[in-house]
């Protein structure tokens, strides 16, 4: 835990209702409290917002309140206990109005306007093509609102110093976003605030908005004195976002013979009151929602929209599983109404390599082709051991697609820098290790060019340059690449200074080269700085790589109670190269656990009112160890050659498909539909179960 002398504690005061109007924040009887210090609301700060993407969060409300736990004041205190009690005694004044939930009402001309311009957050469309096949198949599916779930809340400490800047130790996925966002929100300089890196607790997401950042950046300015906030677990669920919960209509023609002609959706998805990362999430669903196959026409539409329901935003799969629940679990019910075996279906219509996907029309390059991924997931042999009496088995399969880096011509650098000194090789990047190993990434692919000598890595604050975010499975391409690429020079300068000195290049260095080759003074030490932007993205190229996965899973069924036992699932990716293969079978294993949960009972749960329900892992149901099977990882190479070592991300990938692998088991075993997730307990069809 992170403290310092003379610190003060803030506690975030939150909105009960989901839509008020403020009248007034009362303070008088939270300053009373012995040990009060301050409140601070909307009124103390300028209008400048909060936003990633679309500046439109207040970082305290000031005249309405757009969602439940939205912050409304901060309390700050002596001690933990007394800032605790501030909260509960401050009082709200509120105009309570009826809220807008139901996000399929968010466009009607008399819904309530949540956000600044109407409730239209953004919209995708797509449409190519005129063809209709003999066969038509129309479904509606749904995906819920999960949460990342993360073991660490959040939390953070924020420093003044003499001088005016602040520096703030927090955990967060990208320090740089995390500045820009605070300094713009509260008016402060660039050089006046100063983020460093707290240790972390997993964040799937869900800690790349803003949560603690500005409010202890405030409170810290306001007191002039140390000031630590620590979120309890309700708390946490309250405040960041969630996955975006998805409705869509789906259309799928083809012929007689299984063969795909066209494809037709109206996808919504329910951003909640501020749009967060709303917009690349629709982008995302949007490119994805044909999967891998061929379709000669496509008419596709993807909207996002405002409710009054608690913010969606980041999520691991980012969007790319829902698109994957959308179209795997059509080309199940089309298996279906042809007779067709569904794995056989697939086969016959997955685009070829380098053909152009049905969405964006970008070539399906730079990855393995995704029967070859099928075939790894099916290569694993099922479980040997049969069903108990009364369970009914079912297997079934899933595809996915999912970009690695941020993609749709958006900037996108890393720059890492690689220090050689006597004692040996330091790297020095920004990047947060979030869990997913991008240290032991960085370390491999500097140690690589330097074998024999030890490298550590030092993280970085924000006086150094950005590593980007700790997202889109994107820092093993981006901060790695940079990496290598300053190792590489470094490691040349090296051998031509031993050449220099007429002595051989090892196979090994040693500490006595070093010595000999910089000599004894300290000061001989030499850094090499790299930028890396990656494959370039724009029209016709959205996407930096692709994630190629898929899933087998093994389901069992309770006939009488309709409870789900996962008994196996095999997850097979394209991981380009596994520069740590330990940690790409770990982050397999670790998604396709995820994707279980979300597949069969995750779900934050909100009321009618808009009010969440869900406040602990009590009532947040998280797969238990009980729960999880036998996962099997099996890793497909595929380098692809315009990225360090040929290594792309793949850190999403295993929570794209694996919902929806899930999804077919249960079809297969009970012959219900399982139009959405989470299924919780699905009872067998009668005329299904034997007598």
């Amino acid at each position: 835990m992170l403290h310092t002398d003379g610190e003060l504690h803030a506690v975030t005061v939150r909105a009960p209702v989901s839509r008020a109007g403020i009248r007034r924040v009362e303070t008088a009887a939270a300053l009373r409290v012995p040990g009060a210090v301050t409140v601070l609301t909307g009124a103390d700060l300028p209008g400048r917002r909060l936003g990633s993407k679309v500046q439109d969060q207040p970082v305290l409300a000031q005249h309405e309140i757009r969602h439940f736990g939205e912050p409304v004041a901060l309390v700050v205190a002596t001690s933990a206990r007394a800032a605790r009690t501030m909260a509960t005694v401050l009082t709200l004044d509120l105009d309570v109005l009826p809220p807008l939930v139901d996000p399929s009402r968010a466009l009607d001309a008399e819904a309530p306007q949540v956000g600044p311009d109407g409730n239209l957050v953004t919209t995708a469309r797509t449409c190519r093509g005129d063809a209709r096949g003999k066969r038509v198949v129309r479904r509606s599916w749904r995906t819920g609102r999960q949460d990342a779930a993360f073991l660490a809340p959040e939390a953070g400490l924020a420093v003044p110093d003499p001088d005016g800047t602040v520096h703030l130790w927090v955990a967060t996925q990208d320090l740089h976003a995390d500045h820009l966002q605070v300094t713009r929100a509260l008016g402060l300089r660039a050089d006046g605030l100063v983020l460093h890196h707290a240790g972390i607790g997993g964040a799937f997401g869900g800690r790349e908005d803003i949560t603690v950042q500005a409010h202890l950046v405030l409170a810290a300015l306001r007191t002039g004195r140390p000031v630590r906030m620590a979120y309890t677990r309700a708390e946490s669920l309250a405040a960041h976002p969630s996955r975006h919960p998805m409705r869509t209509e789906v259309e799928l023609t083809c012929d007689d013979d299984g063969r795909f002609v066209s494809l037709r959706t109206r996808t919504l998805l329910d951003g909640g009151a501020y749009a967060h990362t709303s917009l690349p999430v629709t982008a995302i669903v949007h490119d994805f929602s044909a999967g891998m196959y061929r379709f000669d026409a496509v008419d596709l539409e993807t909207t996002t929209v405002y409710t009054n329901n608690p913010p969606a935003g980041a999520m691991r799969g980012f969007g790319a599983t829902q698109a994957c629940f959308l179209i795997e679990s059509t080309v199940d019910a089309v298996a279906a109404e042809l007779g067709i075996d569904p794995i056989d279906l697939r086969r016959r219509n997955l685009l070829e390599p380098e053909e152009p996907l049905a969405t964006t029309g970008q070539p399906l390059a730079g990855c393995a082709d995704p029967r070859e991924v099928l075939d790894a997931a099916l290569s694993v042999p099922e479980p040997a051991r049969a069903p108990a009496e009364g369970m009914r088995r079912g297997t079934g399969v899933a595809l996915g697609i999912k970009s690695a880096g941020l993609g749709h011509g958006k900037p996108d650098p890393a720059t890492a820098a690689v220090r050689l000194t006597r004692s040996g090789v330091e790297v020095i990047s920004a990047a947060a290790d979030v869990g997913q190993g991008v240290d032991e990434v960085l370390r491999r692919m500097v140690g690589h060019h330097f074998p024999g000598l030890p490298v550590t890595v030092r993280v970085a604050d924000t006086s150094f340059p950005t590593a980007g975010g700790s997202k889109a499975s994107r820092q093993t391409m981006a901060s790695g690449g940079a990496a290598a690429g300053a190792a590489e020079r470094l490691a040349q300068r090296l051998r031509e200074r031993a050449r220099d000195k007429g002595r051989p290049v090892p196979d090994r260095w040693s500490h006595d080269d070093l010595t000999a080759l910089l000599g004894d003074d300290h000061a001989d030490t030499w850094t090499e700085t790299d930028t890396n932007d990656g494959p370039p993205t724009g029209p016709g190229r959205p996407h930096k790589a692709f994630q190629i996965m898929a899933h087998r899973a093994v389901v069992d069924v309770d006939e009488l109670t309709g409870e789900c036992s996962v008994v196996q699932v095999v997850c097979a990716q394209d991981c380009g190269r596994a520069v740590d293969p330990v940690a790409v079978e770990g982050q397999l294993v670790g998604g396709t656990v995820q994707g279980v949960g979300f597949a069969l009972w995750e779900e934050r749960d909100v009321d009618a009112e808009g009010r969440q329900l869900t406040t602990g892992f009590g009532d947040y149901l998280l797969p238990g160890a009980t729960d999880v099977p036998e996962v099997v990882p099996v890793i497909v190479e595929h380098p692809k050659l315009d990225l360090a070592f040929g290594a792309k991300g793949i850190g999403e990938g295993p929570l794209v498909s694996s919902p929806a692998a899930v999804a077919a088991a249960i079809r297969a075993a009970t012959g219900e539909p399982v139009a959405s997730i989470p299924a919780r307990r699905v009872v067998p069809t009668r005329s299904e179960v034997p007598a």
